[in-house]
């Protein structure tokens, strides 16, 4: 399918171009629909587009936040690293719209009141022919609405929550400040609502469209304004104010609390500065409230990515209420769209649209993209290159799929797949056309494609890489074993015990290599460390202490839906290098959380003591309420005379049998090996360090850190499921 994206480009200015993407895979709580139009919000899309089309570099030399930024990620992760993810920054691409209407093609099972082949409007997506929306943004289209009318549906919902959050009552006077789309929309929205309202604008074409659509009074925006209202008030004052504008000028919010009564309500919807003159607010006590964006639900995962409603006894005016609402006004007449549609486009020339928006922003205030009604069919899989053809003579490889691209991913695995020798990336799978095809493009991907089941199906791939969010691990590793491709998969491989069941199940019958990515085990610094203590005699003690600091708390970790905590995630790491560095299994746990009975999935500050089949001890605490200025890893190991310290993987002391001080600036934990390795072994070339069992192991670990915590008990937890 066709998408619109902004393309960035470190050396110069942004464009806009149509690239060729996967079309995204339907979710059991979204709709795929055939999109029919889509609306460019003239404020709000021109203000987008002068942001990305700012020049990277100039940008970066006179943001102090960025270059603040870039400072910290040289300090922590060196040139390299914060020169990778600065370039990919200043180049990733931008998808472009957020309204639009088509029909559906494919309807998840636990979407109600739609069906396959209905006409809906959608929010949240882009300029694209096929658009994935979720449950709780997007809305059927009622009888008498055309699909160019509901393509307004999400700036009309926007204008709609700024007439609620106003609050205004029949008969009071309201000013819109600024009659842009939305301020138009809003106008109209005030006018069925009972109120009398005048409209301001710089623009004269933009007034006389709104007296048209019967606002009481339009007013050419300039010094006299308050004063013109005032007089029309008989000197009262409008009873609300609601700004539309978008302006860095504090004149518009100065005039908004001149011209407003005594006990007014000035409500924003654009962006303006807020530097209220408070002395004239403080008198007259004046009421101001933020109106942001659709309505609640707006900005909740929850809501938006989940599904999960709010009851209406509780919110009775959700995003996606206000979305069907502002589509029964139109189907009534109480607003009209048409009126604002100052151009209309095919997909193909949304950059001439653009184009026509920036030169001209005077003549233009909505634009409509057209859709071709014939396009091609549903194609979840495009070619990027040709596939590489291996010379005789030359070194063999394997073909991988990687799934998935986060920024870990981006950050470590994806970059050193594309420079190994020994892998080829056959496939890019991810849940957006887009990201499938920039990870693509960028990573030297063959095809790619949004559907997992293309990649189990294609008899050329050799392993599957999965990189996505936790809780999809071990689906999609049991997956690929069935058809009959090795594995390697971010930690954790699992997350609780019934996904390590079916894990251990297909590993061992099929044979196949299920390798997690324990990479620590591969960093250079831990190497002499394993060697030393393989000579000694007698159990070990080990102390491995993790400064992990704070995630903000949206971050999906948090959320159920996709992982389950910090402790599964992130200590199954450090419980495996320990594992690895005595050499026996741990078969006790006894652990400590901080806090008064933390959730699983939100439990990150914990102390645990294990005892492992040797005799030996090894302590994990791990905190997220220390330090970002302070080390975040370190490990202490004693045995047999020797004792050894190691800090964040670039300084190593060892004292005892052996003296050894050991400084690794680049701190290499072992990412770069870990991906040798994994394709050595699929090569038959080395022997396999990691199996399922580590992978299992590790979450079986967690699962008995939790239930030590939840118990309270003083006796340790017993470690016997390995599978």
């Amino acid at each position: 399918m066709k998408q619109l994206f902004m393309r960035k480009n470190p050396m110069s200015r942004a464009n806009l171009v149509t690239e060729e993407v996967p079309v995204p895979k339907c979710g059991k709580g979204s709709a795929l629909i055939s999109n029919q139009y889509s609306l460019i919000s003239a404020g709000t899309e021109t203000a987008s587009v002068k942001r990305n089309m700012k020049d990277m570099v100039v940008k970066a030399m006179t943001d102090p936040e960025l270059r603040e930024s870039v400072k910290d990620m040289l300090f922590k992760d060196g040139i390299k690293k914060t020169a990778d993810r600065v370039h990919y920054e200043t180049t990733k691409w931008t998808p472009m719209g957020y309204s639009g209407a088509g029909q559906t093609m494919e309807v998840g099972s636990e979407i109600d009141g739609i069906g396959q082949g209905d006409l809906v409007a959608y929010g949240g997506e882009g300029h694209a022919e096929f658009i994935r929306a979720a449950k709780n943004l997007c809305v059927r289209i009622p009888e008498g609405v055309s699909a160019k009318e509901a393509s307004f549906v999400a700036v009309g919902s926007i204008a709609l929550q700024a007439v609620r959050r106003a609050q205004v009552q029949v008969g009071e006077i309201a000013v819109v400040l600024g009659l842009g789309l939305v301020g138009q929309l809003v106008s109209q929205m005030l006018q069925a609502g009972g109120a009398r309202v005048l409209g301001s604008d710089i623009i004269a074409s933009r007034i006389k469209l709104a007296e048209s659509l019967e606002i009481e009074k339009g007013y050419v925006a300039n010094d006299q304004l308050p004063q013109e209202v005032l007089r029309y008030t008989d000197g009262v004052g409008a009873d609300h104010v609601v700004i539309c504008a978008a302006t860095s000028s504090p004149q518009v919010i100065e005039q908004a609390v001149a011209m407003a009564r005594d006990h007014g309500r000035i409500t924003v919807v654009g962006m303006v500065n807020l530097d209220v003159p408070c002395e004239d607010f403080y008198m007259k006590e004046l009421d101001l409230v933020i109106s942001r964006s659709y309505g609640p639900g707006r900005y909740d995962p929850q809501y938006e990515e989940h599904g999960q409603d709010y009851p209406v006894g509780y919110v009775r005016w959700t995003e996606r209420r206000n979305m069907a609402e502002f589509l029964r006004l139109i189907a009534t007449r109480k607003v009209s769209v048409t009126p604002l549609i100052t151009h209309e486009f095919e997909l193909n020339e949304a950059a001439v649209a653009y184009q026509t928006l920036m030169e001209h922003p005077d003549e233009c205030l909505a634009i409509v993209l057209k859709y071709d009604r014939d396009k091609e069919a549903i194609k979840r899989s495009i070619e990027i290159r040709k596939p590489r053809v291996e010379m005789i003579g030359t070194d063999s490889s394997a073909n991988v799929a990687a799934v998935g691209c986060g920024s870990f991913a981006r950050q470590f695995h994806l970059p050193n797949i594309k420079a190994s020798n020994e892998l080829n990336l056959r496939s890019m799978v991810a849940s957006s056309g887009q990201s499938a095809k920039e990870m693509g493009e960028r990573y030297g991907a063959e095809t790619c494609t949004t559907d997992y089941q293309e990649v189990l199906r294609d008899p050329d791939i050799d392993a599957v890489m999965i990189f996505t969010r936790d809780n999809s691990h071990a689906d999609l590793a049991v997956a690929a074993m069935a058809s009959g491709k090795h594995v390697f998969c971010e930690k954790p491989l699992t997350t609780t015990y019934s996904q390590c069941l079916r894990i251990a199940d297909h590993s061992r019958q099929s044979g196949l290599l299920c390798m997690t990515g324990f990479n620590r085990r591969f960093a250079p610094i831990v190497k002499p460390v394993k060697q030393i203590l393989g000579d000694c005699n007698g159990p070990i003690t080990a102390y491995y202490r993790v400064n992990a600091g704070l995630l903000p708390k949206d971050n999906w970790v948090y959320d159920p839906a996709y992982a389950a905590g910090r402790v599964i995630g992130e200590v199954c790491h450090f419980i495996d290098l320990l594992t690895w560095l005595i050499g026996a299994e741990p078969i006790s746990v006894f652990a400590q959380a901080t806090g008064d009975n933390p959730s699983f999935t939100k439990m990150e500050d914990v102390s645990a003591i294990f005892r492992f089949a040797d005799g030996s001890v090894g302590t994990v605490v791990y905190v997220s309420s220390g330090s970002s200025s302070f080390p975040k890893e370190r490990l202490e190991v004693f045995s047999d005379g020797t004792a050894i310290a190691m800090d964040d993987y670039t300084d190593l002391t060892i004292r005892g049998k052996k003296r050894i001080d050991t400084r690794n600036r680049q701190g290499d934990k072992g990412h770069d090996a870990e991906m040798e390795h994994f394709a050595n072994v699929m090569l038959g070339l080395e022997e396999p360090q990691i199996t399922y069992i580590d992978g299992v192991r590790g979450t079986v670990c967690c699962l008995k850190i939790w239930e030590s915590v939840q118990t309270g008990t003083i006796q340790p937890i017993e470690i016997n499921e390995y599978f």
